[in-house]
């Protein structure tokens, strides 16, 4: 299966992408399976699941990225919202009561909050190695690092904020076609992580609409 499991929608406030867009342009481009992880809120993937959440074709993993006291952690397989603000360990421990594996996102780079950035470890599910909107390589390349070092699954992403972006990184796996078993192959530590970063240019873009949209 080949995944893009960190994907934002408007429910996240600072993407462009709609959800049904989202779920049209990933069947598009042949994902089979997303995640719309909003910033602190399950929205984007709770639409999605109740508007597409039968399709054979494309799985939903419900998901969102908490803001945590230190740092961003993706939730995924999890059905009830984590409380943004707490300590990463309690995040960590909130996601693994609900089923949900905890996957630490960004996690070398400072201006977005990345875990690895303010706290030494956290005893998390996964780690994104290869995310794609990245600017500097050298952040990939430390959680790369750290993952081989401390036997962590690996996780490419998109961290898509528009939907051009979609399935720039992504995660290779073998699992069912379901939730849980997705969770299960990412848990297995068998995952392929390949992809490019997302253009500097569209970046750019994307920030400067931004701005012009709060005028």
């Amino acid at each position: 299966m080949i995944i893009d499991p960190h994907i934002h929608s408007t429910y996240s406030g600072d993407s462009t992408a709609k959800v049904k867009d989202i779920v049209k342009h990933s069947r598009k481009i042949g994902l089979d399976a997303i995640a719309i992880a909003d910033h602190n809120t399950l929205k984007g993937s709770e639409v999605a699941l109740k508007e597409f959440g039968r399709m054979d074709d494309l799985v939903i993993i419900p998901a969102m990225e908490v803001s945590t006291s230190k740092g961003h952690i993706v939730a995924l397989g999890i059905s009830e919202e984590i409380p943004k603000g707490i300590s990463p360990e309690e995040t960590v421990e909130l996601i693994r009561i609900q089923g949900g594996i905890a996957v630490a996102a960004h996690p070398f780079v400072t201006y977005r909050e990345g875990l690895f950035t303010q706290v030494k470890f956290v005893d998390v599910d996964a780690m994104e190695t290869l995310n794609s909107r990245y600017i500097f390589g050298y952040s990939n390349w430390r959680a790369k690092n750290m993952a081989k070092e401390r036997n962590i699954p690996q996780i490419g992403a998109s961290d898509a904020h528009f939907l051009g972006a979609i399935g720039s990184c992504v995660t290779e796996l073998e699992a069912d076609f379901s939730v849980d078993g997705i969770i299960q192959g990412i848990l297995s530590g068998k995952t392929n992580v390949f992809g490019d970063r997302t253009p500097l240019p569209l970046i750019l873009k994307e920030v400067i609409n931004k701005k012009i949209r709060r005028i």
